[in-house]
């Protein structure tokens, strides 16, 4: 009880203070594409980094308005040197933010060998900041790369090429480069609802983690993915070899999925509201080359809803399905390692400035090891956020842990987190 009072008192004041200091600031400056186009950035953002319906077929126009980009492209360039096409840089290039003033963890903390664990606080975590560019090249040609600077090291993440609308056709569409597969899905777990959180279940990796070619569900990896879509329905299907070009055992994974969109034309309240059924398999491997040469065929199951409506309520949902036939990566597997885990994401907007929402995760094994789930996890996370203009945005969290274990073990967090973008 002690602990749970301080931490309220601690977070509230903080709330306010970050609060104060947000609102006595004001910025104009806007990302790329609406320095290029002239519009808001909630044109195609509700809150960032989640995309509104507009947006999400922005995006899979290769980062091109769908009516007035194809009778006037030529007008979206500023400089025309003889047939090459070429955007001012302002119009490519843009900054991204992420800093946590605050943060509070109960049971994370052990001053001493003796001593109990106690709350653990942080201040000023710089998380990262992001360079990325992006736009067209070319009428149906456009880039997106992304570059991360924390205080250990710079890397890239998603780093594509995008050939759009090919011989004028919306059916034929392809990315390649350092890619999502659940780009084009109702629950992508990359351009997300809240900025920190993750769909938990969909993060597992293959082989616990420990092959050669280990991925997970959604993150960056490199690979071809071709998709087409209708007003209706969005198609896609893609192949990697992992988070390098060239796997060590050779291998290769395989995704696809159909997302079924409702278009305006159907729904003025629900529009943009979807239903997705996504796969993903694939072999990973370990001692590639050697006599204990060891293989891991696996898969992903996973439908995903999204409702909206009104832009007033914003829901995501799916389920995950996992099984494995060498979790291990041992020389005989005497079973299948299977998993299940389900989340949800929601959020209501109460003003144009302010939303609350709730996200909660849950992923458990059925394999056991003396008795415990060899997989298990659950949380529930309340989130609230406020908007000070569309570029810039401070959401406060509380990550609940809800596995039936002592309170003594919970580790339960409450942080502040700041995203901007420019």
């Amino acid at each position: 009880m002690k602990n749970s009072t301080k931490f309220g008192k601690i977070g509230v004041m903080f709330m306010f203070i970050a609060l104060s200091l947000t609102l006595t600031s004001s910025t104009y400056a806007t990302s790329q594409w609406a320095k290029k186009f002239n519009l808001a950035c909630n044109t195609c953002h509700t809150v960032f980094p989640r995309l509104n319906s507009f947006g999400e077929d922005f995006l899979a126009n290769g980062y091109q308005l769908e009516n007035t980009y194809k009778k006037n492209w030529e007008d979206q360039y500023s400089i025309n040197a003889g047939g090459v096409f070429l955007n001012d840089l302002q119009n490519v290039f843009g900054i991204r933010i992420n800093l946590t003033p605050f943060q509070l963890e109960t049971n994370s903390f052990q001053k001493d060998f003796a001593s109990a664990k106690s709350s653990k606080l942080t201040f000023g975590n710089t998380n990262w900041v992001q360079t990325f560019a992006a736009g067209s090249i070319y009428k149906d040609i456009s880039f997106f790369t992304e570059m991360e600077y924390t205080e250990s090291a710079f890397h890239f993440s998603w780093f594509y090429l995008n050939f759009t609308n090919i011989m004028g056709s919306k059916a034929l569409n392809f990315q390649v480069g350092s890619l999502s597969p659940m780009q084009f899905t109702s629950y992508p777990n990359r351009l997300r609802m809240f900025a920190v959180p993750t769909n938990m279940a969909m993060g597992v990796k293959t082989s616990n983690g420990a092959g050669e070619s280990s991925v997970n569900m959604s993150s960056a990896r490199k690979g071809i993915q071709y998709y087409g879509r209708t007003e209706w329905v969005t198609v896609y299907a893609g192949v990697s070899p992992g988070s390098k070009s060239a796997s060590v055992g050779q291998t290769l994974g395989y995704w696809g999925g159909a997302m079924v969109k409702l278009p305006e034309s159907v729904t003025k309240d629900f529009a943009g509201s979807s239903f997705t059924l996504h796969y993903y398999s694939g072999t990973d491997t370990k001692g590639t080359g050697t006599k204990t040469q060891i293989e891991n065929k696996y898969s992903r199951i996973s439908p995903q809803v999204a409702i909206r409506y009104k832009d007033k309520l914003d829901v995501q949902a799916a389920l995950v399905i996992g099984n494995e036939a060498n979790w291990d990566l041992v020389a005989k597997p005497t079973e299948d390692f299977k998993f299940s885990g389900f989340g949800i994401t929601s959020r209501y907007f109460i003003t144009d400035v302010w939303s609350c929402g709730l996200q909660y995760d849950n992923y458990s094994s059925t394999n056991t090891v003396a008795g415990k789930k060899v997989l298990d996890y659950s949380r529930l996370i309340p989130a609230v956020t406020y908007v000070v203009n569309g570029n810039i945005s401070m959401t406060a969290y509380y990550e609940a842990n809800l596995l039936d274990i002592p309170s003594a073990q919970k580790v339960n967090k409450f942080y502040i987190n700041m995203r901007a973008m420019f």
